[in-house]
């Protein structure tokens, strides 16, 4: 099957130039959130579990601020296919103005209402005290994360997918030195605890985008652009963005809310409970980063077709990008399995802690192959077309429909151990995947967005 998939150099050599730097930027961030976790599970499980909590809110921020990225990268990768720089330099501006009112909206809640945030996660008024600093000091950071979000989108749809990924791992090498010696107070810093990991990361965000504008700006590449440049909508514009990025923008946002909402389920269980969950989210990443580059290959290859009017090729395109997906993912929730119980001791928790994360990291690797799937007809295919209202009502499906209700059903009314709380409000996975699968054959979201 594999030989299969790779039996067209063009889509190989195409695919691999995108994904495999995608990838191994999502990798580095991901190996930073296990780093972030073993620094910060040496200060115990209230640590842990404030640090999951804290970072829930601006976890919906990001996700929110991903549909922008989308609809940027949609548009871009299409105009791109067209050589037509003045609606690239358009499609940026535009979707950078409504990005920027949404982090506005974002940094006020975290800045002044924490508490109130972080009480909708838990109880424990201890974990609310910690957590709520913790999620103010990384607001100050949402700005630049609008600005890396922006510049990446673009990048990677012009084919210059190196320098967001250099600057990311720059950004991890930088945030694992800065959460070393705040947490722990070295080199002559006093012992920050749960803030110093918040101090490290807003201030890698800054250094981040600060290397990626300079560059970009120094090489004139894709994103060089001026004032008047990003400015110049017109009304007609203005509602082609729209169109494209409200549902993406509804979506993502319903989407993270319902994450947050099974993350009020875990955090309701118990404190055992969310910080089970809290260990296996770094994990998580890191699997599901694995193949976000397939699936960012996957948005900017087959919209770039569709813009040349390929649509025969781009059809081809995308059922080869879920068979790489499926086999993929496969093998790699197999060797989770195999190494979970390794990852676990890692932790100063206790016994009873890492049993849990045990069995919720093999329920993950279950349906990993399904996850990773939608992510790539959902999150790159479907998208590809700007029928984006599509996925919106898929994941809407899935996630309000059959996963919310079924996580609440099983922690509150049948009061299931954690692990077949989350396998069971995983079902909506599959769910999607069926009814993803049947969208992608009706070749109805193949559209030329550029025309």
């Amino acid at each position: 099957m594999v030989k299969k998939i790779f039996n067209n150099n063009t889509y190989l050599g195409a695919m691999l130039a995108i994904a495999i730097p995608v990838s191994i930027q999502s990798l580095f961030q991901a190996s930073l959130s296990i780093i972030d976790q073993i620094m910060v599970g040496q200060l115990g499980e209230n640590a842990i579990a404030a640090v999951g909590l804290g970072s829930r809110f601006p976890n919906i921020f990001i996700i929110t601020l991903n549909a922008i990225g989308g609809a940027t990268s949609i548009m871009v990768s299409q105009f791109w296919g067209k050589k037509d720089k003045e609606n690239i330099a358009r499609s940026f501006g535009g979707n950078l103005f409504i990005g920027l009112a949404i982090t506005l909206i974002f940094l006020i809640l975290s800045l002044f209402f924490s508490h109130q945030v972080l009480a909708c996660y838990t109880k424990d008024i201890q974990i609310i005290e910690l957590g709520s600093e913790y999620l103010r000091i990384t607001a100050v950071g949402y700005i630049p994360i609008l600005l890396i979000t922006m510049y990446s989108s673009v990048l990677r749809s012009t084919e210059h997918v190196k320098l967001p990924m250099f600057a990311g791992i720059f950004g991890i090498v930088m945030n694992t030195f800065l959460n070393y010696i705040f947490i722990f107070g070295k080199l002559g810093f006093n012992k920050m605890g749960v803030q110093g990991t918040a101090y490290a990361t807003t201030i890698t965000r800054t250094i981040e985008i600060l290397i990626i504008v300079i560059y970009v700006y120094a090489k004139k590449y894709p994103g060089a652009f001026k004032l008047k440049q990003i400015s110049d909508l017109s009304v007609e514009f203005i509602k082609k963005i729209m169109i494209i990025s409200t549902p993406i923008l509804i979506n993502e946002f319903l989407w993270a809310v319902g994450e947050t909402m099974y993350s009020i389920v875990y955090g309701r269980m118990g404190t055992s409970e969310v910080a089970a969950m809290t260990l296996t989210y770094p994990i998580q990443n890191l699997s599901i980063g694995f193949f976000s580059g397939v699936s960012v290959a996957a948005g900017i290859m087959v919209g770039n077709k569709l813009g040349k009017n390929e649509n025969e090729q781009a059809f081809k395109y995308s059922k080869k990008f879920v068979k790489l997906g499926f086999v993929g993912s496969m093998i790699f929730g197999v060797l989770l399995v195999i190494s979970s119980k390794l990852y676990v001791v890692i932790f100063n928790i206790s016994d009873d802690l890492k049993d849990y994360t045990i069995k919720l990291l093999i329920m993950f690797s279950i349906v990993l192959w399904v996850k990773v799937s939608n992510m790539i007809i959902g999150g790159g295919i479907l998208r590809s077309g700007g029928q984006t209202k599509y996925t919106l009502y898929l994941d809407m499906f899935g996630t309000w429909g059959i996963g919310v209700p079924m996580g609440f059903i099983a922690a509150f009314v049948f009061k299931l151990p954690i692990q077949w709380v989350y396998l069971l409000l995983s079902s909506e996975e599959l769910a999607r995947l069926i009814i993803g699968l049947k969208l992608m054959y009706s070749k109805k979201w193949m559209v030329n967005i550029t025309e």
